[in-house]
């Protein structure tokens, strides 16, 4: 009897009852959970327990491009809808756009406010101890994998980078696919319910490209699962219970769709308009570009970071970084121990559907995350899958490897936490640990020992990038000396010294990083064999092993990890604001700005950071010609390639003067423009000259009339003429087609026309006009049929595209009041649809859950009454 109780307890991992077993299940989760805690709370330590601030690059960028929605949100708490501010004017659904009907994901928004970023990451690692102590009941191989996936290396470089809508979708993404595992194994409402809370919170996190990529991997689940239920209909019916699990899933992948309809619902009528549509213009293509969308590819060589953090360097950043990406922040390392424990699952734990599909979706995704380098299949995947084509930088495939390779190593973890009774069986599982982790070490020490046969550490390129440099810096000296020129020998010789001497340093840097970081991986496997070979050999308990092995992934995947969150990536600003570089030339342009009544009577261009379509700074202080957005609309993209850019190069006067750019911040004198404002000292954390204004005295008005219009119907023309020097767009609109029963009227001298602007906000602008006949109106403001409406004198009129780019609306003779307001159908339906189905199933997890706890109290008392009863009986027959 006894060896029978210990055999069990030795089947299960466990061995004789400790005070760890003597606590209640959800005492000990709830100390798995506070665990969970410390470690957010120590690796985010510089964050949580010092002045600084964690403020990325993108965060900075973000918070510049939408303060002028913001602005109108806190004043007016409406939402704004439209950014005037960015490219000429734009959505701002993909930027500032609030989520509007509160549901779960708000939990962690509100801690965000104190204590970001565990407000999120203590959910990410709760939700993938949860997932593989579901799949598994095993608490420690539970903590493993939710340390192994929270500390991967990606999570900190993209925080630091400023990517929190993309930290946040991978938070909620382990909570996704627990709901799933739910809903396979026991389907039914509360389960499809889960599920549609689950998807709705990843899908209100903002980044729909790791939401796509988290069904991608859970819809190989789904199809392994299938395969399995046709083969084995026979058993149990074990078909039937997949169809129904199918379709509660289906039910709550609808339900959790409806949910965020808002936002999702003008999001996706305003994809189709820009450039990652799937009709973007008339000038524009299906989706991205395959070369753009490729260009962050993982080099085939690179997955060695997966074992090896220094394998490539580390980060472009400290200049160590030498594979094929343009640049990088880091590697996707995940550590040697989570490797060999994901290899254990895959071999010996095979025959479980979840591994198959992990398993195979952890190969897929790197062979995706590879990109260029794998043409014949992403080329394929590019043209043929269903939205592979929306989402750019391959790599990111990577941040879903790492989750795969973690829950896959909770399980590796949980067979190797397994003794059997029967001593053979225990032996064959203990070997398979040892060669599980022999594997892995045998890649590792072959890095070690023969890095410098299998690599040059040297980026392709980048001798020439160097040469350049190196000659550009000398050409300065040369010029000054007579009897010298770039081409004589002597100064070729010096700049091949330059090269070399540059190569010379950096070559045995990146070596000691590959073999620094391999001795640090075979350190670490050791380490944790050694643990489980003491527990395989029962001399440490359970708990002893499993806490080391948590312990030293953390240890690894945290050092790892601190490179890139550490007190030198943080800021003494106190939020994103304070980190905006402010010139003397913004103070110029914002009195300007007031002088002239408010917001509506004049663009910028902004110069002094080289390119003004590729900078967030301007927009928040003015309302900019440019901007920083990953999904700007297509027909600006068209203005910018085609109109604003000579084909021969430098920038199209007409296009400055089409935007109503009445003012350039600039270090140098453009043509055509006049110094209004010399620049004085730059003030910021980045000292650099500062900017002179420009005043453009072509710029054209916000709003004006024109006298004559001209019919071109295709882009290519449309461009082509409004890049001629012949065009004068003060007199001239031009037209797709012809306005229907209206023609304007000629300007002259004795003509009458004018154009007041009475309001300019987001949503609304209005002006007084008035004209002696029927002339074609044109407001400078971008072209967005989705939602902009006109009302002349309050009746409903038609908005024309003119200039390829801009608004026209056809006016009668005399004086009217002009309207366009900004009314997209489609958010007041996604508020419907999103405030409905979030009522409805937030109201239906409420029912099902007192219900379960009504009857689960009813089973209590039944069985106290019951007690209660036996123990009168007995005290009656003594």
């Amino acid at each position: 009897m006894a060896r029978t109780s210990r055999n069990k307890r030795r089947a299960s991992g466990e061995d004789a009852p400790s005070r760890w077993q003597r606590l209640s299940p959800v005492a000990q989760h709830a100390v798995c959970v506070g665990l969970l805690l410390l470690v957010s709370l120590t690796f985010f330590a510089p964050m949580h327990f010092s002045d600084g601030q964690l403020i990325g690059g993108d965060t900075v960028n973000w918070r510049a491009t939408n303060d002028t929605p913001i602005e109108y949100y806190e004043e007016t708490g409406r939402q704004p809808l439209w950014n005037p501010s960015a490219f000429g004017g734009m959505p701002t659904y993909l930027g500032f756009y609030k989520d509007q009907v509160p549901q779960i994901d708000d939990l962690p928004r509100l801690l965000r406010k104190v204590v970001w970023p565990t407000s999120h990451f203590i959910f990410l690692l709760i939700g993938t101890y949860g997932l593989v102590f579901f799949l598994t009941r095993n608490k420690g191989a539970g903590l493993l994998a939710a340390v192994g996936y929270g500390l991967t290396t990606y999570l900190p470089i993209i925080l630091t980078a400023g990517h929190n809508t993309k930290f946040i979708a991978l938070a909620f993404a382990p909570w996704m696919a627990w709901a799933f595992a739910w809903a396979l194994r026991r389907p039914r409402l509360l389960s499809s319910l889960a599920f549609a809370v689950a998807l709705a919170a990843n899908l209100r996190a903002g980044h729909v490209q790791i939401t796509y990529y988290l069904t991608f991997l859970l819809g190989l689940w789904w199809i392994v699962e299938a395969v399995g239920a046709v083969r084995h209909r026979q058993q149990d019916g074990r078909l039937a219970s997949f169809g129904k699990a199918t379709g509660w899933l289906a039910l709550g992948s609808v339900l959790g769709v409806m949910m965020v309809a808002q936002p999702y619902l003008v999001q996706a009528e305003y994809k189709a308009y820009s450039i990652r549509g799937d009709a973007t213009s008339e000038g524009g293509s299906d989706g991205l570009e395959s070369d753009y969308a490729m260009r962050w590819s993982q080099g085939p060589g690179e997955l060695l970071t997966l074992a090896v953090a220094g394998a490539y360097g580390g980060s472009s950043t400290e200049g160590t970084y030498w594979g094929p990406k343009p640049f990088t922040e880091g590697p996707h390392y995940v550590g040697g121990v989570v490797l060999f424990l994901a290899l254990l699952a895959v071999w010996k734990r095979r025959e479980r559907n979840v591994v198959k599909a992990f398993g195979l979706g952890a190969l897929l995704m790197t062979f995706f995350a590879l990109g260029r380098h794998f043409r014949l299949l992403n080329d394929a995947m590019f043209a043929y899958f269903p939205l592979f084509d929306a989402f750019r930088a391959p790599e990111t495939w990577m941040s879903m490897v790492a989750f795969a390779l973690a829950v896959l190593a909770g399980l590796g973890a949980d067979y190797a936490f397994r003794r059997g009774a029967n001593r053979t069986k225990d032996t064959e599982r203990s070997r398979a640990v040892y060669y599980s982790a022999g594997a892995v070490a045998a890649l590792v020490a072959l890095l070690y020992v023969g890095g410098d046969v299998f690599f040059d550490f040297e980026k392709e390129g980048e001798r020439q990038r160097i040469r350049r440099q190196v000659q550009q810096q000398m050409r300065a000296r040369v010029s000054q000396q007579p009897n010298l020129s770039m081409r004589s020998p002597r100064v070729q010789r010096a700049v091949d010294q330059n090269v070399s001497r540059y190569m010379e340093r950096v070559q045995p840097e990146r070596r000691d990083a590959l073999t620094g970081d391999a001795l640090r991986t075979l350190l670490f496997l050791a380490l944790a064999l050694g643990a489980l070979a003491l527990y395989r050999r029962e001399t440490i308990p359970y708990w002893g092993a499993a806490a080391a092995l948590v312990v030293l992934v953390g240890a690894d995947l945290g050092g790892v990890g601190r490179r890139h969150i550490n007190e030198d990536a943080l800021t003494e600003a106190p939020d994103a604001e304070a980190q905006i570089q402010r010139y003397g030339a913004d103070e110029f342009l914002l009195e300007k700005r007031r002088q002239a009544g408010g917001r509506g009577h004049f663009r910028v261009a902004d110069f002094s950071g080289g390119n003004p379509m590729n900078t967030a700074r301007t927009s928040y202080f003015h309302e900019s010609i440019g901007g920083y957005h990953g999904a700007k609309l297509q027909r600006y993209q068209d203005f910018i390639d085609h109109v604003f850019r000579k084909p021969q190069g430098g920038v199209s006067e007409n296009a400055l003067d089409l935007m109503n750019t009445r003012y350039i911040i600039s270090q140098r004198r453009l043509p055509g423009t006049r110094v209004v404002y010399q620049g004085q000292q730059a003030q910021g954390r980045r000292q650099r000259r500062a900017p002179n204004v420009l005043k453009n005295p072509d710029a054209l008005p916000r709003a004006f009339f024109v006298g004559q219009t001209e019919v071109v119907e295709s882009p290519e023309a449309t461009w082509k003429r409004l890049r001629s020097d012949r065009f004068n767009p003060r007199r001239t609109a031009l037209l797709p087609a012809p306005i229907e029963g209206f023609e304007t009227t000629p300007i002259d001298s004795a003509s009458t026309t004018s154009v007041t602007l009475e309001e300019y906000g987001p949503r609304e602008i209005a002006w007084q006009v008035q004209t002696d006949a029927p002339r074609l109106f044109v407001a400078s403001e971008t072209y967005y049929p989705a939602g902009w409406n006109a009302y002349l004198d309050g009746e409903r009129v038609d908005i024309h595209r003119v200039d390829y780019l801009l608004r026209g609306v056809a006016v009668p003779e005399g004086s009217h009041r002009l309207v366009m307001r900004f009314e997209p159908v489609r958010h007041r339906a996604g508020l419907w649809i999103s405030g409905v189905s979030t009522a409805g199933v937030y109201g239906l997890v409420l029912v099902l859950v007192g219900r379960a706890a009504w009857r689960r109290r009813e089973r209590w008392t039944d069985e106290a009454s019951s007690s209660d009863d036996e123990e009168e009986t007995d005290g009656g027959g003594e």
